[in-house]
Order: structure tokens, then sequence, then C-alpha cells
């Protein structure tokens, strides 16, 4: 690990809080000291999320290749920057809304063909390959929440801009309470034994710091220790708005 360095990936699906804890980080530290670097929804003519949620099945592959070859380049980009940083600035940390590798959750979910999937897989390979001499995070952080709070939250929060739709209804439409839960059973399965960096776990499901501020300083306060001593190791750490508890997992 380079100590010279703090690289911090914040990782968790979809209504979890993510952009609202960058924005919090930022405001702790300043734009000056914290770098941020996000997932842009790059135009594509391959991808059409509203065909895609109509019709899961159908769509599943080359919307999960279009995703992964954007977070490719993406990352890229991210990389360049962390490896021409200046040596004699002032230091900085950087954190990024996502990493690479995670893309395999969305493609597990929903690509169903076999021949579809090995292809994946291969594509997938080959591209993991040119990014093995990467610099990884110190540490990640995965906020995680149950199906039901998400469902709620993304109700809530659901920006046009996302291009998703929601119905709960019956079958393979919209982003459904089902769909949410098998990922967040994926997402749970993925974090709790990722082992390229330490992974910090908290746990958000029993608040919401995007309309109710008062928790957030007690998941920057965790972030700001890690940051300090990272973890060797996958810490899970359950918040809510009167303790914080550290359990190693």
């Amino acid at each position: 690990m380079n100590l010279d360095l703090v690289f911090i990936a914040v990782e968790g699906p979809i209504g979890v809080g993510k952009s609202a804890l960058i924005d919090a980080l930022e405001k702790e530290y300043g734009k000056q000291i914290l770098h941020s670097f996000r997932e842009e929804m790059e135009p594509n003519p391959f991808l059409d999320l509203e065909k895609f949620y109509d019709d899961k099945k159908k769509y599943a592959f080359q919307t999960q290749i279009s995703f992964m070859l954007s977070r490719y380049k993406q990352f890229e980009t991210l990389q360049k920057s962390l490896k021409q940083r200046d040596m004699f600035a002032e230091r900085k940390i950087y954190v990024s809304d996502f990493i690479f590798e995670k893309n395999d959750i969305f493609a597990e979910l929903t690509i169903e063909d076999d021949q579809e999937w090995k292809l994946y897989q291969n594509m997938r390979d080959i591209l993991l390959e040119s990014l093995k001499k990467n610099i990884k995070p110190n540490f990640v952080v995965y906020l995680r929440a149950g199906g039901e709070t998400l469902y709620r939250r993304v109700q809530s929060r659901l920006k046009q801009t996302e291009q998703l739709m929601l119905k709960d209804v019956e079958g393979d439409k919209g982003i459904t309470k089902d769909y949410l839960h098998k990922l967040t059973t994926l997402y749970d399965r993925y974090f709790f034994h990722y082992k390229t960096s330490p992974v910090l776990i908290i746990d958000v499901n029993n608040i919401d710091f995007v309309h109710d501020s008062a928790p957030i300083s007690s998941i920057i306060s965790s972030i700001k220790k890690a940051i300090k001593s990272p973890p060797t190791q996958n810490t899970y750490i359950k918040v809510d708005e009167i303790k914080i508890k550290y359990d190693e997992m």
C-alpha cells in the first residue's frame, strides 16, 4: 500500500447514498484536498436502459458489456490521475464512487444465457489482466442496506438523468423489490469476501443520512479513522444516530 497516496472507493447499490457521502466528504475536507471521481453515464447508441428494464433477459448482455467498457474507460482515466499526481504538492485524498470489478454483480444478476455469460467472462478477464498493475484503493467503503430500504429510497430519490423505471408489478419489469433484494444479496456476497483491498462495511439500513444529516458525522469519523490507520481486514460498522459499533470480520 502506498502510504503517500490516499485512494478510497465508495461502493453500494442504487439508493444507498454514495453521492451524499462523497458530497459530505468534500465538504469536510474541501475540494483542494479531496478529489472525487464519479462514474458518468456516457452516451451509447447500444445502451437503452428503458428497454433493459422492460426486458432484462433480451438486453442484459449488451447492457452489461456497455457498462463494463464504460467503467473500464473511466477507471483508466482515474488511474492516470493517480499516477500523474504532483508528488510534491499538498497531500490529496482521491475518492471514486465505483470500482471496475463490480460490473460482475450486475452481470451475474441479469445475464441468463450460458453462452453470453461465458463471452462476458472472457471479455472481463482480458480487461482485468490489463488492470493488474493499477493502483488499488487503500480501502473500499461499502454502504449497505436491505432491499426494502433501497426500494423506498429509490422511489423518493429517483432522478430523471438516471433514466430508470420504477414499477412494483408482477414479472420482470422495472426496478422491483425482488430485483433489489437479489441485488443486495449479491452486493453483500461480493464485498463481504472482497480481497483486493480491505473493506469498511458500513450498515446504513436503519438511517437515512440523505434526508437526515445527523448520522453523517459518525460515518465520516469512521472513514477519517480508517484514513489515518488503514484497515488490514474487512471491518463491519453498524451506524445509528447514537453510536458506532465496530466488529472485526
